[in-house]
């Protein structure tokens, strides 16, 4: 089945809106801070992304594949955001994930990023376009009592003064070779570190956060993943920030999951992380100090729908 590609359009989101059940999530930390992507909540939080691309595969005008990406502001990379197809194994959904890179290049970014489940029907497809799984998590939705009050934490709220030590934990928890893709922090907003007793940094964690939820990426020292540490942080960020608090735990820090499923957390499916290089890059990863302890407000991004183009 050969169809023709073409960009989306504004016509295509309500056909979208009523097969959304259909969509394969490729961004589940923005699913689970904002909600599905065709969602109010979810297309209200894409307006301040900087730019929109997505292609289409159709046939005598019936739509046989999708895929979408988004650009975040002060992102060097493109985030993969859903991919949805008929049911039709003749479809060729790879040809839909290239052409999507192609417009990605024209953006000058250094890699798109993305994620999926480990089982998903679309992995081989991203194969074929070259994406590679650099790790897998899970994540975990934790229960939380509205009318508890947080019992006093050792954990705070990180400054300069951290930044060293933090940049040690990294080091030592996320393997060189995905550093890259692995941010040592996206600076979304300030995070939380623990120290023990001595005064050493043993974990620290990265926040997100949107309408529905915080989102919390875990980096761990394996003495730190102790229920009661990971209860504290949980209760400390939602009572202040009064949203649901969700955690990532990564693949290559296993001892965070056998802490977490102690809390009978509502917990994903196994998630692959996959991504795929546009440019030559440093492998060398950002530790810039101003952007991990400052953030600037972020600048309101202009949705906007490109003309079609054949391909």
């Amino acid at each position: 089945m050969a169809g023709t590609l073409r960009k989306l359009n504004a016509l295509d989101f309500s056909t979208l809106m009523w097969q959304s059940a259909k969509l394969e999530n490729l961004d589940s930390l923005r699913v689970v801070t904002n909600g599905e992507p065709m969602s109010l909540m979810g297309m209200a939080s894409s307006l301040f992304a900087q730019r929109h691309a997505g292609i289409v595969l159709e046939e005598n005008a019936k739509l046989l594949a999708m895929a979408r990406a988004i650009q975040w502001q002060d992102e060097d990379f493109a985030q993969l955001q859903f991919i949805t197809s008929i049911d039709s194994k003749d479809i060729n959904v790879a040809s839909v994930i290239e052409t999507l890179l192609k417009e990605l290049g024209a953006w000058g970014i250094t890699r798109v990023m993305g994620d999926l489940p480990a089982n998903s029907v679309y992995l081989p497809d991203f194969r074929k376009a070259n994406f590679i799984i650099w790790a897998s998590h899970r994540y975990y939705n934790m229960k939380m009592d509205q009318n508890e009050t947080p019992n006093e934490s050792s954990w705070r709220t990180w400054s300069a003064k951290d930044y060293a030590d933090m940049q040690s934990i990294y080091q030592t928890l996320v393997p060189a070779r995905i550093r890259s893709y692995e941010p040592m922090t996206r600076s979304k907003v300030l995070g939380k570190v623990l120290r023990d007793p001595r005064g050493n940094v043993i974990a620290y964690v990265d926040l997100d956060y949107g309408s529905k939820s915080v989102w919390g990426q875990l980096f761990f020292l394996p003495e730190a993943a102790r229920p009661k540490i990971l209860e504290d942080l949980a209760k400390e960020l939602f009572a202040e920030y009064g949203r649901p608090v969700t955690f990532s735990a990564r693949s290559y820090m296993p001892w965070l999951r056998s802490a977490l499923d102690q809390f009978g957390a509502e917990v994903s499916e196994e998630r692959g992380l996959i991504a795929r290089h546009l440019a030559v890059k440093d492998q060398t990863p950002e530790t810039i100090t101003d952007k991990l302890f400052e953030k600037n407000a972020a600048g309101s991004g202009a949705f906007t729908i490109q003309p079609d183009a054949k391909s």
